[in-house]
């Protein structure tokens, strides 16, 4: 019965035990009842035995499946070695049993030389427990009911690196022991993986779709790489998945740049061979399993690496100067008359839009056209208008290589709720340190909310992200609408014929002069609150765009420009950048932007009403209609007006009231703004507390008398 046991152990078949348990699960393996002269306490340790030898037969053809069907190299890899290590092991058990039978060891053998069936069970007690995880690791990988490879339900490579790792824990000395030995064997599979990407920019010839790099093709240009966060092990952090992802692609980018031109190649060959071997040595000399901790140092200094020596060569300094001045004109609205033809050409669209619909006199602010759609086409017929004009302004032997890079290369697009970000090498981590406010600005210039962006091509978005593009997109609009509400306020004293009316009246009856006095005064406080929220805007703008931007903006562009910065130094430092002046120009405090937001809706419908009164008044001195009619139209259009005055009137003093109480919170403004700049060693502009703002609007005030921004 000795060798039907070793046998039964070994996996193969017995008469001794069924093939299976009674559910078909080695938990139910069974003595066969039909075999003679069996007590029943060897009946129980043969239970033992039978169930150890299911578990091995079934852990031997589970792991076989696993390593001809899974799509992932690493489960694969630890399947394998289930069977050819750990397994093997077991065998080599079977047969140290069986020699120490053979040899007549008196550690097993008693007297007369028989063989206790207790003793040999007692043999394997320890790989009970051994063999039943091993059983489970091989279920986890791929579970019995997935024998389809396309199954979803079996692990990833990263679930299994991360189930291993919490295995560590089980308290079990023999547990911890093989949990160990297969994490090394797969975090030597993924390194693997890892290293093709890492050294050379290319995905891993096998297994691809269990990596966590993915090519994302485009309608709009090359295919581009994601980062699948999911398909990464948890040790790895958010920022070393990031530089993983940079390497890679910029590798990538870097190979299309040698291509494309031959001197290049021959010139830094050698360089780039020696680097080459740099990096593979840092990674072979990682111990396992991989400590989180000497991964991402030898992972941020490889992009390090990379970055200084090889990628600074893919950004020309032109192009950098290019781009940025591009950011500075036209986003950052350094062209003035930018602003002025976008502003005025979305305006003209919206008021034909409002005659299309017959929605002119109905509604007092741009409310009236939120039910009507806005298509992407006018949205940037309104830019293209824009363009063009600009365009009028140049001289004929003078080229303007920033106009015609954003005219090429920005879109004014409409916020359909964007999904995913465009991938990038470059990240936006740094922006953390300074979030922007939920309230949004983006819906002022059109009913619906746009985005004026750029689209970064390669090698660009070495340092640009679409965290940069998307911060620089809620500037503009910020920007934009101040300047909107600006224009509109000033061009009422452009517009309005009662204003000029009441200064030089013509020869009128004695009853229309009572009716031009009485309309005259009625709108006194509401020119009064107008000249107040002009003065307000005019300080604020002048203060953001004359000072802040100014000064925040020279700091950056002569760091950017005095030398050439590696991509990675560059992109870091122009986070700070922005996130710096996001914070001084108040983007980023909640309560700010929610009482300024409130102050230009408030403004849009006081300049909509006051429009509309003026229609009414034109229209009943010249007799129009029913004048009885527009008498109690003009009436009410009159009362609404002076609610809408009241309401910017409280919207003027709770911007004022948030200024000072930031005054008081910020003590300094960017000072106490916390950027890490160490790495790129560039320091933002310390300067813009809202004190300088304050003294402007309280010397305004004293010198004008005007008491509603007190």
């Amino acid at each position: 019965m000795l060798h039907e046991v070793l046998l039964a152990l070994s996996g193969h078949p017995s008469p001794l035990f069924p093939a299976t348990g009674p559910s078909g699960r080695s938990g139910d393996a069974l003595v066969d009842k039909d075999f003679p002269l069996l007590s029943s306490s060897e009946a129980a340790l043969l239970a033992t035995v039978g169930k150890l030898a299911s578990l091995h037969r079934q852990i031997r053809d589970h792991a076989s499946r696993i390593v001809s069907q899974h799509p992932s190299t690493i489960c694969r890899a630890i399947a394998a070695s289930l069977l050819r290590t750990h397994l093997a092991r077991f065998r080599e058990k079977i047969l140290d049993v069986e020699r120490q039978i053979l040899t007549k060891d008196t550690a097993i053998v008693g007297a007369y030389n028989i063989v206790p069936l207790s003793a040999v069970v007692g043999e394997f007690d320890d790989w009970s427990r051994r063999m039943e995880w091993y059983w489970n690791l091989a279920c986890f990988i791929q579970p019995l009911d997935s024998r389809d490879a396309t199954k979803p339900d079996q692990a990833t490579g990263a679930g299994v690196i991360d189930h291993l790792r919490s295995e560590l824990q089980t308290g079990f000395p023999d547990i911890e022991t093989a949990a160990t030995e297969l994490s090394c064997v797969a975090d030597k599979a993924w390194l693997k993986q890892v290293s093709v990407w890492l050294l050379y920019g290319l995905l891993p010839s096998h297994g691809a779709e269990d990596f966590f790099v993915t090519v994302q093709e485009s309608s709009e240009g090359p295919p581009s790489y994601v980062l699948r966060r999911e398909l990464l092990p948890k040790f790895v952090s958010r920022q070393t998945g990031s530089s993983l992802l940079f390497v890679g692609k910029s590798l990538h980018q870097v190979k299309q740049h040698t291509q494309a031109s031959s001197a290049s190649q021959i010139a830094h060959g050698n360089e780039d061979a020696a680097l080459l071997n740099a990096h593979l040595q840092s990674l072979t000399s990682l111990s396992f399993p991989l400590i989180p901790a000497a991964f991402s140092t030898t992972i941020s200094s490889i992009r390090s690496s990379l970055s200084q020596k090889v990628l600074q060569r893919l950004l020309p300094p032109d192009d950098i100067k290019l781009v940025l001045s591009t950011f500075r004109q036209i986003l950052l609205l350094d062209r003035g008359e930018f602003a002025v033809f976008l502003i005025s050409e979305a305006q003209e669209r919206l008021d034909a839009r409002r005659v299309e619909h017959g929605r002119y006199m109905q509604e007092p602010s741009g409310r009236d056209l939120r039910g009507v759609m806005m298509k992407e086409g006018e949205v940037n017929e309104s830019l293209s208008r824009t363009w063009k004009a600009l365009t009028s302004l140049q001289t004929e032997d003078l080229e303007d290589d920033v106009l015609d890079f954003a005219r090429e290369n920005m879109r004014l697009e409409i916020d359909k709720g964007r999904a995913a970000a465009r991938p990038s090498t470059s990240d936006g981590t740094a922006l953390d340190a300074a979030s922007l406010s939920s309230t949004s600005f983006n819906d002022l210039l059109f009913p619906v909310p746009t985005s004026l962006t750029m689209h970064i091509r390669s090698p660009l978005d070495l340092f640009i992200s679409r965290a940069d593009m998307d911060r620089y997109a809620a500037l503009n609009a910020y920007l934009l609408s101040l300047r909107r509400a600006h224009m509109r306020l000033s061009n009422l004293w452009r517009e309005s014929g009662s204003r000029r009316a009441a200064a030089n009246p013509p020869r009128l009856s004695a009853e229309a002069k009572q009716l031009a006095h009485s309309r005259s005064t009625s709108q006194r406080k509401v020119w009064a609150t107008c000249s107040a929220a002009v003065f307000l805007l005019s300080e604020t703008t002048a203060y953001f765009e004359g000072e802040l931007i100014t000064s925040s903006w020279d700091t950056f562009y002569s760091w950017a420009t005095s030398q050439h910065h590696d991509p990675e130094t560059l992109g870091r430092a122009h986070r700070s950048f922005l996130a710096a002046l996001s914070y001084v120009i108040l983007l980023t405090d909640a309560a700010y932007t929610r009482a300024l937001r409130d102050l230009l809706t408030h403004i849009d419908a006081l300049v909509a009403l006051f429009g509309q009164l003026q229609r009414l008044q034109q229209s009943s001195s010249l007799g129009v209609g029913g004048t009885d009619f527009l008498d109690d139209e003009e009436a009410e259009v009159a009362r609404e007006l002076d609610r809408s005055r009241k309401r910017v009137d409280t919207a003027l003093k709770d911007v004022v009231a948030r200024l000072r109480q930031l005054d008081h919170e910020r003590l300094g403004a960017a000072r106490y703004l916390q950027l890490d700049t160490q790495e790129s060693g560039f320091e933002v502009w310390r300067g813009g507390g809202v004190d300088r703002l304050l003294m402007k609007l309280d010397f305004g005030r004293m010198a004008g008398g005007e008491e509603y921004i007190v």
